[in-house]
């Protein structure tokens, strides 16, 4: 009888642990955002190229879709963090956004995420707490470990902060 109870436990234990380790369904993958798949929620929206989409994101993970000052649409992201500038002497700052009032919900976003109508994202620095993404222009989101790494690659990259705009 105790070999039964043993066994009855390991199979609830492993059917739990086989469950969370499955790979979701495609459903349910495409609806969980997180910094590293951030750039998809925009290219699958269809406003995607038609108009300017923003993305406030509050304390709670929780944050709107915005188009013409409207909101789209009301998502999850997982893993949120704090926004950054990289200053011209390559210093990292934290951004302090002004508070925004979005039909009936006003708020002071976390970090804010532009895809401009040409499909170009504004560049963001993004910290969680052991991880720097950098969502570059065209919509790769880089991970990094340490901030002098990802200011490095930034300096290398196509988009320049001190030039205050897109390499020509």
């Amino acid at each position: 009888m105790e070999l039964l109870v043993v066994l009855l436990l390991m199979g609830i234990v492993y059917a739990l642990a086989f469950s969370y380790m499955m790979p979701k369904s495609e459903k349910e993958a495409a609806s969980e955002v997180t910094l590293r798949t951030i750039a998809s929620l925009f290219r699958t929206s269809p406003l995607f190229r038609q108009s300017e989409i923003d993305l406030y994101c509050k304390e709670d993970g929780s944050c709107l879709l915005v188009s013409g000052g409207e909101a789209v649409e009301e998502i999850r992201v997982r893993g949120t963090g704090r926004a950054y500038i990289v200053n011209p002497d390559e210093t990292l700052q934290s951004v302090e956004y002004p508070h925004v009032k979005i039909g009936t919900d006003e708020f002071r976003p976390i970090f804010r995420i532009r895809c401009r109508a040409d499909g170009l994202f504004d560049p963001q620095i993004i910290r969680t707490a052991d991880t720097w993404f950098y969502l570059h222009p065209f919509g790769e989101v880089h991970t990094f470990t340490d901030p002098v790494s990802m200011v490095s690659f930034i300096r290398r990259s196509d988009y320049l902060p001190d030039r205050a705009g897109y390499a020509q």
